[in-house]
C-alpha cells in the first residue's frame, strides 16, 4: 500500500455547507443490501458524486462482490472498472482534512465507509450499513484503522444515470373488479364533495336571507333541506369506505402475493447473503406501498378537485382574500420540501435500524439453547438493546420532524385565519361583503386547506414511496433462481446418472477456487462418500450437484444431458438431499415427512419413517404421526430430526440421494439401520461424510484435497 505523499489541502468544508447549502455536491448514501458488499456501496457512492447514477442492484450485476466481502484490492479493480483512479493511502488521523474527497475509510477493520467532509471538529460520514451524518472526531478516530482509498476520474470516466429502479407498474397485478371499484371510489368521491361545496351556501342564506327577514319557516325549510344532504352524505362516506376497504384488500393481498411469489423463486444464496430482519422489513415495506396506491391515490384526485374548485369559488366572492389562502398553502408546501430530504433520511435511518433490531430478536430467539448454556442472556439482552435504542432514536427523530411540521402547519393556518377573519370584516364594514357571504367564505377557505394540505401531504407521502420501492427492490429486482429461468424440461424419468465435467468454483471474481478442475462420473446406482477437511468445499460441491449453486466454470450432466437441458424442475421431482442446514416445520410428523403434499399417501409417510428408523419412535408418542413438531423440530431429539428429514427424503421415492452428514446424530446401530435400508432401495447416492460406518456404506471413497478429487480405499469390511 502506498505512503502518503506531501498532503495537499482539499478544501474541508464547514457543516452548514456539507448540508447542500449553495448549490455544494452532495454524496448520495447507498445501503449495502448484503453483509459483505459494504466496499461496493462505498465506490458507488464516490461514483454517484461524480455524476454515474448507479444502485445496488446494478453495481451487483457488474461486480458480483465475494460472500467474503472485498478486499482493498479488489475495491481498486472495481473502481478502475468504473472510470475512477484509485489511490491507496496509510493517512494519519489529523490529516483526514487533506484527502481527496469523498474518500473511502476503512472502518472497525472489516467495514468501509465514505468520508464526505471534515470540520473543525467533526466529520461527515456515509455508513452503508449503520447510521449516517456528522460525527465527532474523537468518535472517528476509534473506527479509523489509519487506511484510506482517494477516488478521482479518470480520462475514461463517462457520467451518466446506471440506475435499475422498480416501477409501480412492476408489481401491479390484475385484479378482478378493480376498475370497477375505483369508478365507484371517484364517483362517490365526487358526490361527497358536490355536498361539501353546496354546505357552505346553507349558512349565507340563513344568515343573509332567513334572519334579516325573521324568516322562521324559510330557515326550517332550509334545515331540513340541508339535514337530508348531511344524511345523505353519511350514507356515502360508508358506501366509498367499504368500496375503498375491499378494493384495498384485493389490491394488498395481490401485492403481497406478487413479491412473496418473487421472493421463493430468489436464489438460495440470495438469503444467505442477507439478515433475515432486513429481509422482513424490506417485505414490509409493502405496506405504504399499497396503502399508497390502494387508498390516497383515488383521494389525489378528489383533492386536487375539490381545491381547484373551492379556491374558484373564494375568488368569485373576493380575489384578495383567496390570494392571502393560497400563499398559506404555498408555505406550507415550502415546508414540507424544506423537511422532505430530512425525513426521508429519518425514514431510512428507522427502517434499517428496525431490520437490525429484528436480526438481533429472530437469532437470539433460533440461538436461545446456546445463549442459555453459555450463559450469555445478559450479553445478547444488552446487544438488543443497542439495537433498539438506534430504532427507538431514529424513530424519535422522524416524530422530531413530524412535530416540526404539525407546529408549523398550525401556526400558518392560524395566521391565515387570523388575516382573512380581519380583511373579510373590513369587507364587511366597508359594505363589500355581508356576514353571511363572511361565513361562506370561511367555509369554502377551511375545504379549500383540508383539500389543499391533504394533497401536498400525499405528494410528500408519494415521494417517501421511493424510499420503499428502492427497498422492495432488493426483492423484486434480484434474479430468479436459475431453476425459475431454464424450460422445466420434459418428464422425462430420471436413470440416476451423474457427471461432473471440469468444475471450478469461487465465492468471488477476487477470491481464490474452492473447487478447481473437479471431474467425477457417478453411475446409476452406485453409492460414492466423499471426505475430506472441513471447509475444504464438500458441501459447496454437493449443493451443485444438487442444482442449488452454479459453478463459476463448468457443467453437470444428468444421463448425458447437461443439467439445464435435463430442466432442473424436472431433475428436482426425482432427487432427495437430506443437507446440514435442512429443518423441520410447523406441523405433525406426517405432515413433515410428506413435505405437506396435499394428497400424502399414509402408507407411504409409514413406509418412508420405517426406512429411516424413525418409525418405533413415532408409534410410541401419543398422537402417533399426527404429533406436532415445535419451530424447527425443537419438540425432537437430534436423532430424531435428523431420521424425519431422511424419512423426507426417502419419501420421494427419489432416484437420487444426496446426504450431507445426513447421519451424523444417529448411534452406530441406528446408523447401520439406516444406511442398510438405503442401499437396499438400489438408487443412485452421493454422501458427504466424516463418518467411518457411513463412509464404509459407499461403492466408492473420494477425497477433497485443496479442491481436487482423488480416490481413496473403500473401507468396506
Amino acid at each position: 500500500m502506498a505512503l502518503r505523499s506531501p498532503l495537499r489541502r482539499s478544501g474541508a468544508v464547514t457543516e452548514g455547507q456539507s448540508l447542500g447549502l449553495f448549490g455544494r455536491r452532495r454524496v448520495r448514501l447507498i445501503r449495502q443490501t448484503q453483509v459483505a458488499e459494504c466496499g461496493l456501496a462505498c465506490l458507488g457512492m464516490v461514483a454517484d458524486f461524480h455524476g454515474l447514477r448507479l444502485d445496488m442492484g446494478t453495481l451487483r450485476r457488474r461486480f458480483p462482490p465475494s460472500s467474503r466481502g472485498l478486499t482493498l484490492r479488489a475495491l481498486m479493480t472495481i473502481a478502475d472498472a468504473l472510470g475512477l483512479t484509485p489511490r491507496p493511502l496509510r493517512v494519519e488521523f489529523e490529516a483526514l482534512g487533506e484527502l481527496a474527497l469523498p474518500a473511502i475509510l476503512h472502518w472497525d477493520l472489516n467495514h468501509f465507509v465514505v468520508l464526505e467532509a471534515v470540520s473543525n471538529r467533526k466529520a461527515l460520514i456515509h455508513n452503508p450499513g449503520g447510521r449516517s451524518g456528522w460525527m465527532r472526531l474523537a468518535e472517528v478516530s476509534d473506527h479509523f484503522t489509519g487506511v484510506a482509498l482517494e477516488l478521482e476520474p479518470s480520462v475514461d470516466f463517462e457520467p451518466g444515470e446506471a440506475r435499475q429502479r422498480v416501477r409501480l407498474r412492476q408489481l401491479w397485478t390484475r385484479i378482478r373488479g378493480l376498475k370497477r371499484a375505483v369508478t365507484q371510489t371517484v364517483l362517490l368521491s365526487l358526490m361527497l364533495q358536490a355536498f361539501a361545496l353546496v354546505s357552505p351556501y346553507y349558512l349565507q342564506l340563513a344568515v343573509d336571507t332567513a334572519v334579516p327577514e325573521l324568516n322562521l319557516g324559510f330557515l326550517s325549510v332550509l334545515a331540513i333541506g340541508f339535514g337530508l344532504f348531511a344524511v345523505l352524505t353519511g350514507v356515502v362516506t360508508l358506501l366509498r369506505a367499504t368500496v375503498l376497504l375491499s378494493a384495498g384488500a384485493s389490491f394488498g393481498y395481490g401485492l403481497s402475493s406478487a413479491v412473496a411469489r418473487k421472493l421463493f423463486r430468489l436464489p438460495v444464496d440470495w438469503f444467505g447473503t442477507r439478515h433475515v430482519g432486513d429481509i422482513l422489513s424490506r417485505f414490509q415495506s409493502i405496506l405504504p406501498i399499497r396503502q399508497m396506491l390502494a387508498e390516497n391515490a383515488p383521494a389525489v384526485f378528489v383533492d386536487g378537485l375539490l381545491a381547484l374548485l373551492t379556491f374558484t369559488l373564494m375568488m368569485v366572492y373576493s380575489p384578495t382574500l383567496s390570494l392571502v389562502s393560497a400563499l398559506a398553502l404555498l408555505l406550507y408546501a415550502a415546508v414540507r420540501w424544506v423537511l422532505f430530504g430530512m425525513q426521508r433520511a429519518a425514514q431510512d435511518d428507522m427502517l434499517v435500524s428496525g431490520g437490525r433490531e429484528q436480526s438481533i430478536l429472530i437469532e437470539s430467539l433460533h440461538g436461545i439453547r446456546s445463549l442459555r448454556l453459555s450463559a450469555k442472556e445478559t450479553l445478547r439482552h444488552a446487544l438488543w438493546q443497542a439495537r433498539m435504542t438506534d430504532s427507538v432514536n431514529a424513530s424519535v427523530r422522524l416524530q422530531k420532524f413530524a412535530n416540526i411540521q404539525t407546529a408549523l402547519q398550525t401556526t400558518l393556518f392560524a395566521l391565515e385565519n387570523v388575516a382573512v377573519v380581519w380583511l373579510a370584516l373590513s369587507l364587511v364594514i366597508k359594505g363589500g361583503f355581508s356576514i353571511g357571504m363572511v361565513f361562506a367564505y370561511l367555509a369554502y377557505k377551511t375545504q379549500f386547506l383540508l383539500a389543499g394540505a391533504s394533497l401536498v401531504d400525499k405528494a410528500s407521502a408519494y415521494g417517501m414511496i421511493g424510499l420503499h420501492l428502492e427497498r422492495v427492490a432488493d426483492i423484486a429486482l434480484s434474479d430468479d433462481d436459475v431453476s425459475f429461468k431454464m424450460p422445466a424440461g420434459a418428464e422425462v424419468e430420471l436413470r440416476g446418472r451423474i457427471e461432473l465435467r471440469d468444475v471450478y468454483y469461487r465465492y468471488g471474481p477476487e477470491d481464490p477456487f474452492v473447487l478447481s478442475g473437479i471431474d467425477l462420473a457417478i453411475a446409476d446406482g452406485e453409492s460414492v462418500a466423499i471426505t475430506g477437511p472441513s471447509g475444504g468445499g464438500k458441501s459447496t460441491l454437493l449443493q451443485i450437484m444438487v442444482g442449488l449453486v452454479e459453478p463459476t466454470r463448468g457443467e453437470v450432466l444428468v444421463d448425458g444431458a447437461a443439467l439445464p437441458l435435463f430442466g432442473f424442475k424436472n431433475y428436482h421431482r426425482q432427487i432427495a438431499a437430506v443437507l446440514q442446514e435442512d429443518t423441520l416445520f410447523a406441523g405433525s410428523i406426517a405432515e413433515n415427512i410428506a413435505m405437506f403434499d396435499e394428497d400424502a399417501d399414509m402408507a407411504r409417510v409409514r413406509e418412508a419413517a420405517k426406512a429411516a428408523a424413525i418409525s418405533g419412535d413415532i408409534d410410541a408418542m401419543a398422537m402417533g404421526y399426527e404429533t406436532l413438531v415445535g419451530d424447527m423440530g425443537s419438540a425432537l431429539s437430534g436423532g430424531q430430526r435428523q431420521r424425519i428429514l431422511i424419512a423426507r427424503a426417502l419419501y420421494r421415492r427419489p432416484r437420487i440421494l444426496f446426504m450431507d452428514e445426513g447421519t451424523s446424530h444417529l448411534d452406530e446401530a441406528l446408523e447401520k439401520e439406516v444406511n442398510r435400508a438405503i442401499r437396499g432401495l438400489g438408487i443412485t447416492r452421493v454422501i458427504v461424510a466424516h463418518r467411518r460406518e457411513t463412509i464404509a456404506s459407499a461403492d466408492r471413497v473420494l477425497a477433497l484435497n485443496a479442491g481436487k478429487l482423488s480416490p481413496q480405499a473403500s473401507q468396506q469390511g
